[in-house]
């Protein structure tokens, strides 16, 4: 090889490597304002036929962060009203202890006799626990900080993801034909459009069939909820809708709602509302998800399951998304490497 080229080619790797440098702390940003411009592409190409281009992606990108913030702020609310008409009791119980053990909680099965032996030996001795617990509750305000500090951040990173989203919709057909001008320096014409059609499938599929499935579970668990006259049934059925994008995720929001209803005499309802939750919301999931995600992506279940929660693990929400994709470019690349037709292996 030529000095020259040598040259030229490391001179290109120092500023390759200096320009994801500085793009690194923007790319889960830009990802996820990727994501989010392929899904409304279709509104913005038909909105455009009415205002300019510019006027479209505004007005997207607003709505898109009024849908993004506007339950934020009402679950902050509403936490923090919580908290406030719960202060006055939490002092008094400090200050007086504990009530006599309430008669349902004897009436528990198997542990209902161990609950209420507990609570009537440590109610008058609350002084003294919250004496013993100060280094556990300092870790506890410390984690609190530490959580409140990762949600301010996600909070940033979703107004700049929203900002990239704005310049996105401006420019996403140049920036498509740029980077596709860019890979034909490394690959043939008909193994691009191979390409670009399996991830446009897979990522149009994987979008549609986890919020799709979220959104449906999110409503079935609203009117599960309030059936059961739950406390803040609606607050409780976004967050549980919300983590339904993990598959099985809601079972940290239904379980304890469970448990609080039988602990406060109400076990049939309770029985009544995790079976439900089990069998026909998580029924639900097990078809609507799959199939939502078989019309935009030839892609088995396993691998969408595989990839949502290992994408998850590894890359944290974005992963959701990223799992599946990078797993289903994987396993295509697996079959052109043995000579197999492209979904031979599904």
């Amino acid at each position: 090889m030529k000095p020259d080229r040598i040259i030229l080619l490391t001179l290109s790797a120092v500023l390759g490597a200096g320009c994801l440098l500085i793009l690194l702390p923007f790319l889960p940003a830009m990802a996820w304002a990727g994501i989010l411009v392929y899904v409304l592409w279709p509104v913005h190409r038909g909105f455009c036929r009415y205002v300019r281009p510019g006027v479209s992606a505004f007005v997207i990108t607003v709505v898109a962060a009024a849908l993004v913030i506007l339950p934020l702020v009402h679950v902050g609310l509403l936490s923090a009203k919580e908290l406030r008409n719960s202060r006055g009791w939490v002092e008094d119980v400090i200050q007086n202890g504990l009530p006599p053990a309430p008669a349902f909680l004897g009436k528990i099965p198997l542990i209902g006799g161990l609950l209420s032996d507990f609570w009537n030996s440590s109610a008058d001795d609350l002084g003294g626990m919250a004496t013993q617990l100060q280094p556990v509750l300092g870790t506890v305000a410390h984690s609190a900080l530490h959580a409140l500090s990762h949600i301010a951040h996600g909070l940033l990173d979703a107004v700049v993801a929203l900002c990239f989203a704005y310049f996105f919709f401006l420019a996403g057909e140049s920036l498509l034909t740029r980077t596709r001008q860019v890979l034909l320096r490394l690959m043939p014409q008909a193994r691009l459009d191979a390409l670009f059609t399996l991830v446009a499938g897979t990522v149009r599929g994987v979008v549609i069939g986890i919020i799709g499935t979220a959104a449906f579970q999110g409503v079935l668990y609203a009117l599960g909820f309030e059936l059961a006259h739950a406390p803040q049934a609606p607050l409780l059925a976004t967050l549980a809708g919300l983590i339904s994008i993990v598959p099985a995720g809601a079972v940290v929001i239904y379980v304890p709602l469970c448990l609080y209803l039988l602990a406060v005499g109400h076990p049939v309802i309770a029985l009544l509302l995790v079976s439900y939750c089990f069998v026909v919301v998580g029924g639900a999931d097990s078809i609507l998800r799959p199939w939502l995600i078989a019309r935009g992506a030839e892609l088995p279940y396993a691998i969408t399951l595989i990839g949502v929660v290992g994408g998850a693990l590894a890359f944290g929400a974005l992963g959701i998304f990223l799992g599946p994709v990078l797993l289903v470019l994987g396993l295509a690349l697996a079959e052109e490497f043995a000579g197999q037709p492209r979904g031979s292996w599904n």
